[in-house]
């Protein structure tokens, strides 16, 4: 028997995979905790603080990292002296916004719409300063293709972050909802400033001799890599700035529609700190193929290798597809199990199951975008993204306002610009138009085996129901015949790509 062996690719993605899924884990168990201290009030508070967390960051640090990663994979000498150059620039850049968003935490507060938000501001302020500089060196260290070191940190920087969360949610919890959140938001620059300082100790530890070789000029190359990471920048800033827009809008418009400032704040944390998360935690997958994706076939695009670069690009495509229709099929069909047995609240059932197609579209969207990018077309995503952002402004505006409508238009703005943005990257990768009629028959195939899984799954829980087990034994029996049949299919529909 033939064994198979893992191209180096799909290797180097189950490393990271692996330490996302710890990852996802870990932050799961912190939701789970905060959201039955704090509420979905709670949660939305959070996620209103985060929202301007997320922007700022993204502006400090733009695309520096991916593009310092995709510059240090083509010359790693160069990329040392351009990280010291940048990390210089991201202390003083975080510093000046860290003090500048303590100082300032009243008015942010009072843009967000609510008050309170005062403390939690603060206590985020000072991730503006330690999280650039940790994303600055894993973009270095992932050119240098140290894949297992940075998903060690990342283990690392979420165990502080969750455990900091854990320890201070019951203690401030006491002081008043918005301390309690506080202290969780604080967890973000603890969680930080330890995987930086792992990091740290792991590079110069393994690299001294390299890091004291000279280097030669990088003045030319500056110019590029800037240039490369607004590019990037540009595309990415949209999805936090989005958001940002989101968490003023939403809450007003639904305020229009007769609901008071706290439900607004517990139907925005159950979208976003509930729904949203249940619907990414599957896209760790698609992240993981991403995070290494790009690096490779920036390589082979630069060495005009294109036959491996198509191979790679159609290879994670396939795997985005079956992935996101399995865990989307699963997240629609166990959304009530997820809602009330997780995080004990009912009102988010109808939320996770309009986001269940999510993990496809966002999985498609992440690794189009690297594909583009990797050909050095990186406004195309942007134009997508644009299109998009713009659309899920308007269903906000529109449909959130209507009195019963503050779910759907949340969701299915949500969905309407990952599509937009899904749509637009697909059509402009031509090169997969060439066997369009075979795509599409397999994508409907692909569909029709899943379904028919999902019902035979179902059926055989209602034939083991007679046996009168526990509501939870069925279900759990009902998640791992499903999990079972779902391997062996997609172990059956990828292994062409596996061999290759």
């Amino acid at each position: 028997m033939k064994n198979l062996k893992l191209p180096l690719i799909l290797k180097q993605t189950m490393v990271r995979a692996n330490a996302m899924i710890v990852v996802k884990a870990i932050g799961l168990v912190g939701k789970m905790f905060m959201t039955r201290l704090v509420g979905a009030e709670g949660m939305g508070l959070y996620q209103l603080a985060y929202s301007f967390y997320s922007l700022i960051l993204m502006i400090i640090s733009g695309g520096l990292p991916t593009a310092l990663g995709m510059f240090t994979a083509k010359n790693s000498v160069k990329g040392w002296r351009l990280f010291k150059v940048f990390a210089i620039f991201l202390m003083l850049i975080g510093l000046a916004c860290s003090v500048l968003t303590f100082w300032q935490s009243k008015s942010i507060a009072f843009l967000l719409g609510y008050p309170q938000l005062d403390v939690v501001i603060r206590y985020l302020s000072p991730a503006l300063f330690t999280v650039p500089l940790l994303s600055l060196l894993r973009g270095y260290l992932q050119g240098l293709e140290r894949y297992t070191t940075i998903a060690l940190s990342e283990i690392i920087e979420q165990t502080v972050r969750i455990g900091t969360l854990i320890w201070l949610v019951p203690l401030f919890i006491r002081s008043g909802i918005e301390y309690a959140v506080g202290g969780a938001v604080l967890g973000t620059s603890t969680g930080a400033l330890l995987a930086f300082a792992m990091l740290a100790a792991y590079f110069f530890t393994s690299n001294r001799h390299s890091t004291d070789l000279p280097s030669p000029s990088t003045r030319t190359d500056l110019p590029l890599v800037v240039q490369a990471s607004f590019a990037i920048a540009l595309t990415r800033l949209l999805i936090p700035a989005s958001d940002f827009m989101d968490a003023i809008i939403i809450p007003q418009r639904l305020q229009i529609a007769g609901v008071s400032l706290k439900e607004a704040a517990e139907m925005f944390g159950i979208v976003t700190g509930i729904a949203l998360v249940v619907a990414y935690i599957p896209t760790l997958i698609t992240g993981s193929l991403t995070h290494t994706l790009t690096m490779k076939i920036t390589a082979d695009w630069k060495n005009n290798d294109f036959n491996s670069f198509y191979k790679k690009s159609n290879t994670a495509l396939q795997v985005a597809w079956i992935w996101g229709l399995v865990s989307g099929f699963f997240i629609f069909k166990y959304a009530p199990e997820i809602s009330l047995f997780v995080f004990r609240i009912h009102d988010a059932e109808v939320p996770i199951k309009s986001l269940a197609m999510l993990p496809l579209l966002v999985g498609l969207r992440e690794i189009t975008t690297s594909i583009l990018w990797a050909q050095n077309r990186k406004k195309t995503p942007f134009i997508g993204l644009v299109t998009g952002v713009l659309v899920n402004f308007i269903i906000l505006y529109s449909l959130v306002a209507i009195p019963g409508l503050g779910y759907v238009g949340m969701s299915l703005g949500i969905i309407m610009l990952e599509l937009i943005a899904t749509a637009w990257n697909l059509k402009s990768l031509r090169f997969f138009q060439i066997t369009i009629s075979r795509t599409v028959i397999m994508s409907i195939l692909d569909i029709l085996i899943l379904e028919a899984i999902l019902i035979v799954c179902t059926l055989c829980s209602k034939v083991l129901s007679l046996l009168s087990w526990s509501e939870a034994i069925l279900i759990g029996l009902e998640i791992v015949h499903y999990c079972f049949w779902c391997v062996l299919y997609l172990k059956v529909r990828l292994k062409r790509f596996i061999n290759e």
